[in-house]
């Protein structure tokens, strides 16, 4: 049997992280796991410091960090590219929008897996779109769209249409994702469930994610395997 952890952090890309690649890596091979998938964020956090850059240069240092964690994983771990969205707007809002009730930071976030280094480039700031224009995109390229914690306390839940799954484990330990919550209303609306650690810093549980009994060594192989079920939660 394979663990595949599904969503984590590494202080190379996402602002929020503290744990380095080499941590992560460590922490995921002590634990037993095969592999991971770099869930790092695109987000205004993980921007914070180059909105002025093309896209094209901000897709390069998320790819750079994902680089980082294949670096440290050598052959000790399968490294998998993923991401996690934030659509809060990027600029802040005018005062027409904040009149209607918007908000200048929107707690969801949204799971892609399958990414690729060819949908990241080429789709843009996927950061400026809306959550429909986000589904459809993603669709059309044949990944898949997983709300993460659906059902933290500030989350606003959504049209249930634009996922593929929700994360019905989510094991951050300073948040209560009400796990329980997010598993019934997957079961609900019928859609894949996932979990995920949420590993951001070195003393984070790895704790999350899918047990299969083939290795998972690629994005092809994930979406396969999270499509037709055939794998364990891990939670």
């Amino acid at each position: 049997m394979y663990k595949l952890e599904l969503h984590c952090h590494n202080r190379e890309v996402s602002a929020c992280a503290t744990a380095s690649a080499r941590e992560l890596v460590d922490a995921y091979r002590a634990a037993g796991y095969s592999g991971v998938v770099s869930t790092n964020h695109i987000n205004r956090g993980t921007y914070g410091g180059m909105e002025d850059a093309p896209w094209e240069k901000k897709a390069e240092r998320f790819i750079r960090g994902y680089e980082a964690l294949k670096t440290a994983a050598g052959r000790d771990l399968d490294v998998l590219l993923g991401c996690e969205i934030n659509l809060s707007p990027v600029e802040p809002l005018p005062g027409e929008y904040l009149s209607r009730g918007w908000m200048h930071y929107y707690p969801n976030d949204y799971l892609v897996y399958g990414v690729t280094e060819k949908w990241l480039f080429e789709t843009g700031d996927v950061r400026r779109m809306s959550l429909e224009a986000l589904s459809q995109s993603v669709r059309a390229a044949g990944l898949l769209l997983v709300h993460a914690h659906p059902f933290r306390c500030d989350t606003v839940m959504q049209d249930p249409r634009y996922f593929d799954g929700y994360e019905v484990f989510n094991g951050n330990l300073r948040h209560d994702s009400h796990n329980d919550l997010a598993n019934a209303w997957a079961e609900m609306k019928r859609k894949i469930k996932t979990s995920g650690s949420d590993y951001h810093r070195s003393d984070d549980p790895a704790c999350g994610g899918i047990l299969t009994d083939e290795r998972v060594r690629d994005n092809g192989e994930l979406l396969r395997v999270l499509r037709e079920g055939r794998y364990t939660l891990l939670r």
